[in-house]
């Protein structure tokens, strides 16, 4: 078995990727280190034996060899070579490891001790496609501003452990509890390089409670599309935000001080989560309740076994979760705007330089998303950001208030503001239309193309367009253009173009 980590170093104020191979063999139990400086290879691996053996786990019989990709005169390697020893010794899972890097001295006690410039580094790894970043606990606050990326804060090589094997890590889950501004994560550089594709389906989102696919090449960004519908979403009124203290409070995730959070929360369900973390319980409220009224990322969605999906099912169509046990029956509140995230790649390429998948692999990988989900799920996006910023983008500003005014327009006319799961009748959401645009509709369901369902999707889909634009009602062609795209994507996961 070898294992594979990856390092974001810094040589002269320039950060590059370094990836750590391991490997083990037989042999007397011992540590070797290749590829570094030869003083920094004797003291990293010193370092790292003695704190994984100081944190009380047992040293495995064999010779452990950690390879570096290139020298390196620096000692931050030693979080990523300890978690490669621990990966290829059988220790710990390395599916956490896909898409991370990590960076961190070790001490000989095991405690995980601080290095300088993490946020250049942590910026290199967002633009390298890693979506989560492990660093010491002393230095997270410099990293938790760069957008795109989840920064995992380990006081010791025991909180590695843990958060390899899927055990609760308090500081992470859920990820945004806090009542930060939403503009403070996107300085004026990142924002020019959003698509404005990403950006108008992000508003979409906001505006209608619509639920999202990214479907992403290797090297692409996932976390930025969740914050940033986030951010475009309006602070929580009084009462929502007594109703989402009372359920974190239950889940002992209380807001700093005990305060009333005033921003829509946010949470993130990950593949090795267990149905009890994702639905909770009758006394504990789980991961699908602590992002009502917020924002849910459902990452990698392939990876999550059929029974995890199966739960998301009655969130996605009615905004609740129901809860059954001996001891009764309870049900909670689950209304959050999904972002399903899925790699265009079968294998967990981090660059997309190194995905060697054919498009059949690759579509057998997408055929694990099943169909019914895709039937609930309203916006398809490929890409988030662009390699040339677009001076027409508009303002977050600006476009919060385009999200508010859309909303107070379906309050109006729909009697309410629309919400995640909420079904809209055929009948009603074809009133106000052109009369032409109905005919159309009506023959094409008459001839079987698509159901009344489906139709009623895509018109709530089109109202909110037309919201965002400031339209008295959507025209046909908005209507065909939301068809065209839910039949292309789907056409596209069944069918992925060559690379």
């Amino acid at each position: 078995m070898d294992a594979l980590t990856r390092v974001v170093t810094l040589d002269d104020s320039q950060a590059r990727i370094v990836d750590i191979r391991a490997d083990v063999s037989v042999g007397d139990a011992t540590l070797c280190v290749h590829g570094l400086c030869p003083a920094v290879s004797r003291e990293t691996r010193d370092r790292v034996r003695a704190a994984i053996r100081n944190s009380g786990l047992t040293w495995p019989d064999g010779v452990v060899h950690l390879t570096a990709s290139a020298a390196h005169p620096r000692s931050d390697v030693d979080l990523a070579a300890a978690a490669a020893a621990l990966v290829v010794t059988e220790a710990v899972p390395a599916r956490r490891l896909t898409a991370t890097a990590l960076i961190g001295e070790l001490g000989l006690d095991g405690t995980a001790r601080p290095v300088p410039d993490v946020r250049t580094r942590a910026i290199a790894a967002a633009a390298a496609g890693f979506t989560h970043l492990v660093v010491p606990a002393a230095n997270a606050a410099e990293a938790r501003d760069v957008p795109g990326l989840t920064i995992v804060p380990l006081a010791c090589v025991n909180d590695l452990v843990s958060w390899l094997r899927g055990e609760p890590n308090q500081t992470q889950r859920p990820e945004s509890r806090d009542g930060a501004s939403p503009t403070a994560p996107w300085t004026p550089e990142a924002w020019a390089r959003l698509s404005p594709t990403a950006v108008r389906a992000a508003a979409v989102a906001a505006a209608g409670g619509h639920h999202t696919l990214h479907v992403a090449a290797p090297s692409t960004p996932v976390l930025l599309l969740p914050r940033l519908i986030r951010a475009l979403m309006a602070d929580l009124t009084d009462t929502e935000a007594l109703e989402v203290s009372m359920w974190h409070v239950l889940a002992e995730h209380p807001w700093p001080g005990n305060e009333a959070p005033t921003r829509p929360p946010a949470a993130a369900l990950r593949p090795d989560d267990t149905i009890a973390a994702v639905a909770g319980s009758l006394s504990r409220p789980g991961l699908l309740t602590l992002a009502h009224r917020g924002v849910l990322t459902v990452e990698d969605l392939p990876e999550f076994s059929a029974r995890i999906v199966e739960v998301l099912r009655p969130a996605l169509e009615n905004g609740t979760i129901g809860i059954t046990a001996a001891a009764g029956a309870e049900t909670h509140p689950a209304g959050a705007r999904m972002v399903f995230t899925a790699r265009d790649c079968a294998s967990g390429c981090v660059r997309i330089e190194e995905c060697r998948c054919t498009p059949a692999q690759r579509a057998r990988y997408l055929a694990r998303i099943p169909l019914w989900l895709l039937d609930r799920v309203d916006l398809f996006l490929r890409e988030v950001t662009v390699a040339e910023p677009d001076p027409s983008l508009p303002s977050l500003e600006s476009l919060r208030d385009s999200v508010a005014r859309a909303r107070e327009r379906a309050c109006d006319r729909w009697g309410a503001a629309p919400e995640p799961g909420a079904e809209i009748d055929y009948t009603k959401a074809v009133a106000g239309l052109p009369a032409n645009a109905v005919r159309e509709l009506d023959d094409t369901i008459r001839q079987g193309r698509i159901t009344f369902r489906t139709a009623a999707r895509c018109l709530r889909l089109a109202w909110t367009r037309a919201d965002l634009d400031g339209r008295a009602h959507p025209d046909i062609a908005d209507i065909w253009l939301t068809l065209s795209h839910r039949s292309g994507m789907l056409g596209l996961l069944r069918n992925p173009a060559p690379r």
